[in-house]
């Protein structure tokens, strides 16, 4: 019958959406499936990020353990906000008052009494749960389609993106990534510097590893995922002549990385041609932290 000839079209249709999702990249599925959902508000054309791209760089001691991917992250400019309160810890009041908090710590931690222990447990208990929990609500309020599971397939897609542009110093492609304008600001600052030492990073990703949900929480009023992954790079960088100077074409690293995620309202433009602006829920990537490298024998 004709009716039954259109629910049977409508079933093979639905199959054929879910083979080509199944064929795609896994992050390109998801936020192909995240489209799909109903409430979902489509992101349009950025205007184009026109701040300073100044960096100041500054250089301190460091040890012998931490050498090796302190090297690593002045050659690739990683820097982060937390670097701010390293001028506050070198001062003598902040010194004398963190011992004195450490010597009352000591003493709460290494408590015997029962009462203690049970305010700790509390404690620990009631933030964790609350910043997660909140965190989650104003994520839910605004992506209602929001999937933890898509969430990390989207980024581990757009991992390599990033990295590359970054490394390759393409300001142009860096700009189209869903980073903030702190890091754009940032990452632009130091591709600027690596052009006037006339100096070329090797940009090759060459292994990702899964990406690993750290925490969920709270951070200046907007809800941020912290997430942990490795990749293999490759530590060479050559100037203009194509000698290398530092690093070899074989010395492969384990690079480990932090990225922050942040939900924000961005403006966009819409592409009528008609100039109207809207608003829209997008993550974007806010801080990034370079843990550690080691080599790969």
């Amino acid at each position: 019958a004709p009716g039954g000839r259109g629910y049977l079209g409508t079933v093979v249709d639905a199959f054929k959406a879910e083979y080509r999702l199944a064929m795609m990249d896994p992050g390109d599925a998801a936020a192909e499936r995240r489209k799909q959902q109903p409430g979902y508000i489509a992101p349009g054309p950025v205007d184009v990020y026109e701040g300073t791209t100044a960096m100041a760089v500054s250089r301190a001691p460091r040890s012998r353990l931490r050498a090796g991917w302190d090297t690593f992250a002045e050659k690739t400019g990683f820097t982060t906000v937390f670097s701010k309160l390293q001028g506050l810890k070198r001062t003598p009041v902040y010194k004398k008052g963190e011992e004195a908090l450490e010597d009352m710590r000591e003493r709460w931690e290494t408590s015997d009494n029962p009462m203690v222990h049970r305010i700790q447990d509390m404690q620990e208990n009631l933030w964790s749960e609350t910043e997660q929990a909140e965190a989650y609500r104003v994520i839910r309020q605004r992506q209602p389609e929001f999937n933890i599971n898509g969430f990390l397939a989207e980024v581990r897609r757009d991992v390599p993106k990033v990295l590359a542009a970054y490394l390759k110093g393409d300001a142009a492609a860096l700009a189209g990534t869903n980073i903030s304008k702190e890091m754009l600001e940032r990452m632009g600052g130091q591709m600027k510097l690596w052009q006037h030492e006339g100096q070329f990073v090797d940009p090759r990703v060459l292994h990702l590893s899964d990406l690993e949900l750290v925490e969920v929480r709270m951070m200046e009023g907007e809800p941020l995922v912290v997430l942990q992954f490795s990749c293999q790079q490759i530590n060479c960088v050559r100037n203009k002549a194509g000698e290398i100077v530092d690093g070899a074409e074989d010395d492969i690293q384990a690079v480990h990385y932090l990225w922050a995620m942040q939900l924000s309202t961005a403006e966009f433009v819409a592409e009528d041609g008609s100039g109207r602006t809207y608003s829209a829920p997008v993550w974007q990537l806010r801080e990034m932290v370079l843990r550690g490298m080691m080599a790969i024998v």
